[in-house]
């Protein structure tokens, strides 16, 4: 039997290493260090920068990009800091097109990852109503949305991990789960 071996890329190990501190501190203490966050959009301009002007520069759009997004959803209280750092440093290590995949799965992640703490919790009925009431202006005009009573702060760092592992699977075992983008 033939077995095809594909190995994962240094910046996905970046990645994931970055993902992993980022779990443990941000489970522990809600929190994601600077220095980590720092660390990784530095090594992924460097990278970036050795691999030519163009790889640069798609790094550079894709941090600031992904900061820029990212100061949206902190504003409205979806997102701490630490994971808006996590996020556009990885987006950049990742570079065009994993970025993309990496921003998908780790939404969707934090999707499942949010419902499943809601329902551990007891607050699912009061989790899927507060969407419903923030949602629904969006759908129809006129109406007004209702901010929820209280929020739960999820240690977000989870999802963009799972997203991470979910582009590093992509390369390896799960080809299936790479997206043609």
């Amino acid at each position: 039997m033939f077995v095809h071996s594909v190995s994962v890329s240094p910046a996905v190990c970046a990645v994931l290493a970055a993902c992993a501190v980022a779990v443990i501190t941000d489970l522990r203490a809600r929190r994601i260090p600077n220095v980590l966050t720092a660390a990784l959009a530095l090594a992924a301009l460097v990278v970036a920068g050795l691999a030519g002007p163009t790889a640069l520069i798609v790094a550079v759009a894709t941090l600031l990009g992904v900061t820029l997004l990212g100061f949206v959803a902190f504003s409205m209280h979806w997102l701490g800091g630490g994971d808006v750092k996590l996020l556009a440093a990885s987006a950049a290590m990742l570079g065009f097109p994993d970025s993309l995949s990496f921003l998908l799965y780790t939404a969707l992640g934090g999707g499942v990852f949010a419902l499943v703490y809601a329902a551990g919790s007891g607050r699912l009925r009061t989790v899927l109503t507060s969407v419903a009431l923030v949602v629904r202006p969006l759908l129809y005009k006129g109406t007004r949305s209702v901010p929820p009573a209280r929020t739960t702060k999820l240690p977000y760092a989870v999802a963009i991990a799972a997203g991470a592992l979910a582009v590093a699977l992509s390369h390896t075992a799960a080809p299936f789960l790479k997206l043609a983008l």
